[in-house]
């Protein structure tokens, strides 16, 4: 298969169809729904080939659950920006790994540049070190190894004996103790399991009424337990996209010695806006960040980040004699020496390339807008008689409820997803089935918002059989 004349026009084809599907995509449903069994039947493999690659393209386009729609208020994966999209083109044209230097020189050197930008804007040091990865989850498990490399370190000193000599009667195991959020990403406890942190080591500290991890909670949980290897905050949690009091927790950090990981894959994003950033406030203390710009930047899937403030617990946590790979002349330059991936995809020059064509703007512009309208909608839910808030939504995630019961919310959820008019998620909260909306599309309007609310009205009346 080659880069020949067929190939060319099947890219110039299939870019077209993809910039008129987006165009024209108000006028489909949110989702063509169908069951795993029918849509397998469509895709099977045939070994001998033969089909028509645009019309592949085109079952593909017709069958995705389409975020471009404004009724899509779902999941946190966003509508991608066109820059992202035509970015991940000559991405996947070049192919370069930006874990060694001299496999990708310069896509290396994007990717350092735009992870020092990301630090910038954070407030972070020129010590700080970090890398692009491939989400929340990779990130948050990349910032534990760090914080493990510190605790390691803490826990070796302590056990020196006063010679200066370590024996072996000193170096009693220890239990690396994480505390985190009861609303934390399951991705915590998951990084815990792979790091080899027993489950019962991953304490769950309960919230306060406003979803945030409680302070006072997380002050008696420090006191009680030896060995804390890492406190984890959120900054836009997954249920209720709830921002932790980080100037409060990095106190405790201080006064406990020990690290403080802020899981704001979702939430990161505001710090570029003047309105919005006041949320984020203290997230230049914590030791370790994870941030998704494949969020709240509008990048195509993917794209995250792991900042580290002090980027020596970074490099700890990723020794390696690899002289195939590293070697001295370069050292600095491979960004394998401080990540899990050896094959790594120069994702950052998607946006590298949208901040050098349009700046920091249409970021702002979007997010502020997102939030406008999961405001709009919370003072909806507020006005009727049906629905109630279960929150007060602090960013573009917010819950509610139908006055029903639990079956009712989710059946209403279900017909409405099915409909194809709106697709909008659900989850338990506090042990209760809530409705739950992500703002996460520039297109949608107050308009999609009403007819959004107007269909699970219609969704509620047909399941009481009215």
């Amino acid at each position: 298969m080659l880069f020949d004349s067929k190939m060319r026009a099947l890219a110039h084809d299939a870019v077209d169809a993809l910039f008129d599907h987006v165009q024209n995509i108000a006028g489909r449903r949110v989702v063509d729904w169908q069951n795993s069994d029918e849509l397998r039947g469509r895709i099977r493999i045939d070994d001998r080939g033969g089909a028509e690659g645009m019309a592949l393209i085109r079952m593909l386009m017709e069958n995705a659950i389409q975020l471009h729609h404004p009724a899509y208020m779902g999941h946190q994966v966003c509508p991608p920006f066109p820059s992202a999209v035509i970015a991940d083109l000559v991405i996947s044209t070049l192919n370069q790994s930006t874990a060694v230097w001299e496999m990708s020189p310069i896509g290396t050197v994007i990717e350092q540049e735009v992870v020092r930008w990301l630090a910038d804007r954070v407030g972070y040091p020129s010590t700080s070190l970090g890398t692009a990865v491939s989400g929340g989850s990779a990130a948050n498990l990349t910032g534990l190894l760090a914080a493990r490399a510190r605790w390691m370190a803490k826990h070796v000193d302590r056990t020196l004996s006063p010679t200066g000599r370590t024996g072996e009667s000193d170096l009693r195991p220890a239990r690396p103790i994480i505390l985190c959020s009861a609303d934390a990403h399951y991705s915590i406890a998951r990084a815990a399991a792979i790091m080899g942190i027993a489950s019962d080591d991953v304490i769950k500290v309960p919230t306060d009424v406003r979803h945030r991890l409680d302070l006072i909670a997380l002050e008696a949980a420090l006191r009680e337990t030896s060995d804390v290897m890492a406190i984890v905050a959120t900054s836009g949690s997954t249920a209720t996209g709830a921002f932790d009091d980080l100037r409060a927790i990095a106190a405790l950090r201080d006064q406990y010695d020990t690290w403080l990981h802020v899981d704001a894959a979702h939430g990161a994003s505001v710090i570029l806006s003047e309105r919005l950033r006041i949320l984020v406030d203290g997230l230049d203390l914590a030791d370790s960040l994870a941030w998704d710009p494949h969020k709240m930047l509008w990048m195509s899937l993917s794209l995250g980040v792991l900042l580290v403030r002090d980027g020596n617990w970074l490099r700890r946590a990723f020794e390696a004699d690899a002289p195939y790979l590293f070697n001295a002349e370069r050292a600095g330059d491979n960004i394998g020496e401080v990540t899990i991936q050896c094959s790594k995809r120069a994702d950052a020059i998607k946006l590298w390339l949208t901040l050098q064509m349009s700046g920091t703007r249409p970021f702002v512009e979007a997010m502020e807008h997102v939030a406008n309208l999961t405001e709009y909608l919370y003072k909806t839910v507020v006005a009727s008689d049906d629905f109630e808030p279960m929150h007060v939504p602090e960013f573009n995630i917010f819950c509610f409820r139908h006055r029903s019961d639990d079956e009712t919310n989710a059946a209403i959820r279900e017909r409405l997803i099915r409909s194809g008019q709106a697709w909008i998620t659900s989850t338990l909260l506090k042990g209760r089935r809530v409705l739950r909306v992500t703002m996460i599309n520039p297109r949608t309007e107050r308009g999609d918002v009403d007819r959004m609310m107007s269909a699970l009205r219609t969704m509620a009346r047909t399941e009481a059989g009215e």
